[in-house]
Order: C-alpha cells, then structure tokens, then sequence
C-alpha cells in the first residue's frame, strides 16, 4: 500500500521504515510502564535442605525469573529473603500449585543450578527450566538416566540456517529421549508428535510409569494443567469522543494554522495479562473507526479582506499497542496506560472559501502517521467481566505532522 508524503505531496513506500519507528516508541512505551512493576506475591511454602517447611508468600513471577530465584516472605515477617537454587530445597505454591526443586542440569553445555519446575514424579521424573523464550524438559530415568527435551521459540530462529539447525537439535534429542522411554510403547508411540505441549509430555511420562512401574503405585503429578500457564485474555468493545487540538492536512499551505475539532469513534480491541511480568498489568491491542467528521478553521491571509474559511473532511481508522497497569485490590481500581498507534486517514477532502466564493476544493489519496499516547483513568469488575473509564492523550512524532489528540473513552471486556 503507498501512503502520501505530507512533506513533498507524492507518494512513498518508506512504510518499514515508519513502522520500525512505531515499533521503538511502542517499546519505550512499555519499558517506562514496566518500571512500575511490583511484585506478585503469592501464598505457599519453601522446603530448606533440612527437610522443614515454613509457610508464607513467593513473589508468583515468570518462569524464567523463578527458575533463578525465589523471592519469600514469611508468615508474620514483613521483609522478604531471596533464595537463590540450592539454598533451599524447593518451593510450592498453594492449591496444588507450581513446585520448584533444586537441581544441577546441562543447559548451556556445563552443569549449573537451577530451581526446575517438578512436573512428574515416577518412575520417570519430569522437569522444565525456562530461559528467555525457551523451555528445557528433562526425562529423568529411576535409575538417575536424563535426556533434554528444548522446546525453542519461534524468536530463536532468525535465519533458514537456525531454523535447521534447530531441527536436526530436536532430531536427535527426540531420539536419546525415545530411547529412555524404550521400555513403554505406548510412551514411544506418544513421542512420535513432533508437537508436544506440556500437557502432552506429562501424559507420555505418566504412561511410561503406568507401563513399568510394578507396585501398583501412581505417578505424583505436581503440575499440568496448561492454563496455569496461559495469559487471561480478553475480547473487548469500546466507543469513545476525541477533541483533537491540533490537526494538519497533507495539502494544507497555511503552515500556522491548525485545523480542531471533535469526533466519535468505536472498536475491538483484546487484552491480555501479563501479571507475572508486571503485576496488574496487561497488554492491549485495539482497532477503532470514526466515521468522516469535518475539522474547520478561520485565518485572515495576508492582504484579505476577511477570514478564509477551510473545512477538512477525512474518516479514519485507529491501530493501537501499549500497556495498561491497574493498581489497588479493590473492585475499583485506578489505571495507567502508555503505546503506540499508527492511523489511517480515509476520504481526504479540502475546501475552502474567501469572501462567499470557494477557492479550494481538493480530494487526494490514503494518507497516514504515528505516535504515542499515555492515559490514566479506573476500571471496575462487573461479574466476571470488567469495565473501564480512560482519558488519553496522542500526540504524532512525525516532524510533518503535529496532530495532538484529547480523547475519554469507555471499554467493556468479556
């Protein structure tokens, strides 16, 4: 799709370039939002390596971050002692939650410390160790035999090379892996799926269990229920009334004078949790439309007799990314949000007339540009769903163009 240039009115394919600077004012955005972050606290235990359990709340953190540490508060203590692997034995969280255990394993090509998720335990034991977007499952035999399963992230491979390299990796480990399973079929048989979540690998262990072990006994399933994992994410309408006070034509030639007006728009948007980020927050994603509106403006040009008067006519649609944090426990809480948008401008039309006579009376192709925005306002629980009260302002970082939105919108969210 070609844009028009508002520096030189012709068109131009410089999009990449617009969006990668969209994309690094999206992530300034989100890391300035994410400095807020506070902890997460959850109820459960640690077990020391004397084998004691002492009650009280873990910081409920992503899996990568709980893999190296364990942040504790005690029952009845106010100051909290971070636990590094092998400091202490493990930790759980309450209600059947995530249990984390020390062990030695070989990630990187030498054996270090982790605090591994215990997954399954039997007659084959099951750990996974997170690292920035990969997993790391560990087969681990009775007898003390491991074998490493790498689940890889699609952002691991940037180039055709990797993406090979990355599956000859989880050739042979699919094999040292099968070959561990090599006295149950059926697990054999469930290691065939070249695309094993953690639900499934849990179900191949606990079928290698149930077809060796000899006692009768069952396998101890810590953790693997998939969702625990997911993100909350909701589907979401809104409609909301923006004042824009500063507004600029591609065609305009009265470079002192801004077009203000206001418009109505409506979307859909999704927002997902990220709570074990950042607590009480969320990433948001939204498209709104606003239906062709009229900007105006009176300017007294130089050597006239009265004002010109210039309408501008356009519709546009509205691409939104950013970050929301809630604070408070309370049904009501008070929010804060900051992104990037990038917006579409539609049936451009210019028009103007001097002394009762139009002089100007243009139409021209597609036009767009980008920026920021930062907002605040509450949003309250309605049931199982939410609603949310926001003012925002925008403002376009493009040299060209200095739009400045004002904007109250409200949301409801399924």
């Amino acid at each position: 799709m070609l844009f028009y240039d508002q520096t030189n009115g012709s068109f131009t394919a410089e999009f990449d370039y617009m969006m990668k600077k969209m994309i690094l004012s999206i992530l300034l955005a989100i890391s300035a939002t994410a400095t807020m972050a506070q902890t997460n606290p959850k109820s459960g235990y640690v077990i020391t390596n004397n084998g004691d359990t002492i009650r009280g709340n873990i910081d409920f953190r992503t899996n990568e971050k709980l893999s190296k540490q364990c942040v504790f508060w005690p029952n009845g203590g106010s100051e909290s002692k971070t636990y590094k692997p092998g400091d202490i034995e493990g930790f759980r969280f309450d209600n059947n939650g995530k249990y984390f255990v020390t062990r030695r394993l070989n990630l990187f090509g030498e054996s270090q410390l982790f605090f591994a998720e215990f997954m399954v335990q039997g007659m084959m034991n099951l750990y996974c160790v997170a690292d920035t977007y990969d997993e790391y499952f560990f087969f681990e035999r009775e007898d003390g035999e491991m074998a490493l399963l790498t689940n890889r992230a699609v952002l691991s491979s940037s180039t055709i090379h990797d993406e090979k390299d990355i599956q000859q990796e989880q050739k042979e480990q699919y094999g040292k892996v099968k070959l561990l399973l090599k006295d149950s079929w059926k697990a054999c048989q469930d290691m065939n799926d070249t695309n094993l979540t953690r639900r499934k690998l849990v179900n191949v262990v606990r079928d290698y269990h149930n077809d060796v072990c000899t006692d009768g006994s069952s396998c101890m399933v810590y953790e693997y229920k998939e969702e625990s994992d997911k993100m909350k994410t909701h589907i979401k309408a809104f409609a909301g009334y923006a004042y824009f006070s500063h507004e600029k034509t591609a065609n305009q030639n009265l470079p002192d004078e801004n077009y203000h007006g206001g418009v109505f728009e409506i979307g859909i948007g999704v927002e997902v949790g990220i709570e074990r980020v950042m607590k009480g927050g969320s990433v948001e994603i939204g498209v709104a439309y606003s239906p062709k509106t009229k900007f105006e403006h009176d300017t007294m040009v130089k050597g006239g007799h009265e004002p010109s008067h210039t309408t501008y006519e356009k519709s546009r649609t509205t691409i939104t990314i950013g970050v929301a944090k809630r604070y408070g426990k309370g049904r009501i809480q008070p929010l804060v949000r900051g992104g990037g948008f990038y917006v579409f401008h539609q049936g451009n039309r210019e028009t103007r007339t001097y002394q009762s006579k139009q002089i100007v009376d243009i139409t021209w192709d597609n036009t767009a540009h980008y920026g920021v925005y930062l907002g605040a306002g509450a949003q309250m629980a309605v049931g199982k769903h939410y609603a949310k009260l926001h003012a925002d302002w925008y403002k376009s970082l493009q040299a060209s163009g200095n739009m400045m939105r004002w904007g109250l919108t409200a949301e409801f969210a399924l």
